[in-house]
Parts: C-alpha cells; structure tokens; sequence
C-alpha cells in the first residue's frame, strides 16, 4: 500500500485504484521532512479511494498540523478527496494559472462547452448525452469552494529548508502544474509526462491551443536537470528526456497522420478524422470504442485539428452544418 520511493527527503507512493479508468491507478506522493509534510494529490472521491488514501497516510503517522495538500491540476482523480484535507484543517495549494481557470468554470460547464463543440464537429448527439451522463456517474467531482493558497509559477512550496519549487506546465490542463526539487534535481510530473501511456490533451472552453501549449511545456522541462522523475500514474521510467523526445515524436506523428487524412478525405469533419485515425486501445475498432473513451479520443483529435490550422497547414471551413477541414497543398 505505502511504498518509500525515494530516501532523503523521504518520499512514499500511496497507488490507488482507479476503478473502471484506463488509467488504472493513481500514485499520491508523500514527501516528509523532519519538520513538514507534503501530500501531492488526492484520488477519486470515492470511498474505496478515500479508505486507501488514509490508511496510507495513517501508516505514515503524518502530523496533519504540520502536512500541506499539493494539486497538479483539476481532474477529479486529482482533487476528488481535497474536502477531507480541508476539514482537518490541512492547507491546499494550487498554481495560479490552474486555479484562475477553474474558478471561472465549472465541471458542467467544461463538459457542456465542449458538447457544443462537438456539435459543430460532427460527434453524434445521443453519444454526448450519453457520455455527460457516464460522467456524472463515475467521475465523482469534489463540491467547489474549498480554500485555495494560490502559488505564483517559479514560487516555493512552505517546506522549511526543503525547496520544493512550483512549474507551470499548460497542455494537459489549462494551467497544470509540476513540483520540482531543484537541489535534488528531483521532478513530480503529474499528469504531464506519462512513461507508459500517453498523456490526453484536449480542447477546453476558451484554450483551444492545448496541444501548442504541451509541446512548449515538454520542451521547457527539457531543460531543467532531472535525476529521477514521479508521474502520476503507472511507473516512472529511467531517462525522462528520452521520454519527452518520445512524446514530441508522437504528436508530430498524430500531426502528420491527421494532415494526411484531411489531404485523403476532403471536406472531412473532425468525428470523420477521429475515426479514421490509429488508437491503442486493445485493438478495437473506431465503433466498438467505449462511449466516454470516443468522446477524450474526440477532444485529442480537435487539439491536433485546431494545431494545425493555427499553423497553416490545414484550412477550417464553418460555412455549412458541420464544420469541415480541407488541405489545398
């Protein structure tokens, strides 16, 4: 349950299921020090999130006067649990770009925002329907309005001699933020670099250049000295830089697949794309894919969309019913 990931500062893993997730498991980081305590992230606000989540902090002894809550960003896998911290009166911190973002919008709002966006792209409105109610369903969202101490970008975390310093890094969110321990050249990824899987970048209402953002944020942490990194789900790799270069070899290949697929298919609507496209999920078929995983798959293929009309090399046509792509080479 409680794993000692690394020894000075200590830092312990809590993995906690994700219960019928593709991401299978969430990592919750613990770092201690003789004086303090940081906890990164929260879980589902679940019960079976909430029983693994404290009998780990429980087995750790934390001092809750002296503990602080971390959240990379606003996923409900991330922040679901933040109210159980709150009213032990543990202090929550937040980058200012993520929190300025989610305080101006709600859950419903995003997923209804990009519905109509959806729309407008062709998905099918009896899938997004179904998928809004899937979500409400599964995805157990924390009550807003938790207290928040806003952490300006390049500022440290309150850990005593330990310098724990804040990286906003936008693309998985709109303002994702990472932790870095610069004297231990130590990095807590969070959702933002992923070793075995790939991290999901979507549109969001009011930020449609998501995948510009993730590709500048890959290449900033690039530069920072890492020695070992923790993401926040599945298992950390060994070379973190090999890692980014993966992920930016990715997305400039999903670039080309999808501006290849546009030169195909004319006049082709982002649903159309989606389904033409390769995916890594068990080998199934555009139309066998679960109903929430079409709608993220939706999301990452108008990020990539949305790119590469920014950059010119595809063309965005809104004149009919459905908004179309076209490629004039």
């Amino acid at each position: 349950m409680v794993e000692l990931v690394w020894n000075n500062p200590k830092i312990h893993r809590i993995q906690i299921e994700l219960p019928r997730n593709p991401l299978k498991n969430l990592n919750i980081y613990v770092l201690q020090t003789p004086e303090r305590s940081l906890v990164i992230d929260t879980g589902f606000n679940d019960p079976a999130c909430h029983e693994v989540l404290w009998a780990g902090l429980e087995e750790l002894k934390l001092n809750l006067s002296s503990t602080a809550l971390f959240l990379t960003h606003f996923h409900a896998d991330h922040i679901g649990l933040v109210w159980d911290f709150v009213e032990r009166g543990v202090p929550v911190y937040m980058g200012k770009r993520e929190y300025e973002y989610t305080k101006t919008i709600s859950a419903e709002d995003i997923v209804g925002g990009m519905n109509e966006a959806f729309s407008q792209e062709g998905f099918p409105g009896g899938l997004q329907l179904r998928h809004l109610g899937e979500s409400k369903g599964r995805l157990e969202i924390p009550r807003t309005g938790f207290p928040v101490n806003v952490i300006e970008d390049g500022e440290d975390l309150p850990m005593g001699d330990l310098k724990v310093r804040t990286i906003c890094t936008p693309g998985h969110t709109p303002g994702h933020t990472v932790l870095y321990l610069p004297e231990q050249q130590l990095l807590f990824t969070g959702d933002h670099i992923l070793f075995d899987i790939t991290p999901n970048i979507s549109i969001w209402p009011s930020v449609p250049h998501s995948l510009a953002d993730y590709l500048e944020s890959l290449k900033m942490v690039r530069k920072i000295p890492v020695r070992q990194s923790f993401p926040a789900h599945r298992e950390a790799g060994e070379d973190i830089y090999q890692r980014i270069d993966q992920l930016l070899e990715h997305h400039r290949c999903r670039l080309d697949e999808i501006r290849q697929t546009v030169i195909d298919h004319p006049g082709i609507t982002a649903y159309e794309t989606a389904g033409l496209i390769h995916w890594s999920l068990r080998g199934l078929s555009w139309e066998m894919f679960p109903y929430n995983q079409r709608w993220f798959a939706m999301a990452e293929t108008l990020a990539h969309l949305y790119y590469l009309v920014d950059a010119g090399r595809i063309v965005r046509d809104e004149s009919g019913e459905f908004v179309r792509y076209y490629c004039w080479q």
